[in-house]
């Protein structure tokens, strides 16, 4: 399955819809909800639709394919959206959100980060999805 094009119809919008997919595809997915939301409308747009209760996930997957720089930049985004940490509730996610305005515009520079794609994250997400799977870390996925 290359990325992203086999991904393109999957649809995930909760951490159960995604559990029921494969490790390895998973990570998948978390990389396309990521590139997807971000690349429509920044960080902001990622954790205000139904991929911000996928940020735990999403950040695993970033390790899970070496993408530490764009981790660093996801990391950044949740301390700035979510100042007091990020809820453990994904309920709470939307509405935990701080205030809209501000949270733009201090996240329009890490957008930015990411528009430049420093990491190139399809061959990265191609690259694991061609290497032997890595049981210790399925094993974390709930596989």
């Amino acid at each position: 399955m290359p990325y992203p094009d086999d991904f393109d119809d999957v649809v995930i919008s909760s951490k159960a819809e995604l559990a029921r997919h494969p490790p390895r595809t998973q990570v998948a997915l978390c990389m396309h909800k990521l590139e997807a939301e971000v690349n429509n409308g920044g960080f902001h747009q990622f954790f205000l639709n139904s991929s911000g209760g996928l940020v735990p996930e999403t950040l695993q997957a970033l390790s899970a394919i070496g993408a530490a720089g764009t981790k660093h930049l996801l990391e950044r985004a949740v301390a700035i959206a979510f100042p007091s940490g990020y809820p453990s509730d994904t309920s709470e996610v939307a509405s935990r959100l701080a205030d809209f305005d501000d949270v733009a515009d201090q996240l329009e520079p890490l957008d930015a980060a990411f528009y430049r794609y420093e990491e190139p994250l399809s061959d990265l997400v191609n690259m694991y999805l061609e290497k032997p799977p890595n049981k210790s870390f399925e094993r974390t996925r709930g596989r």
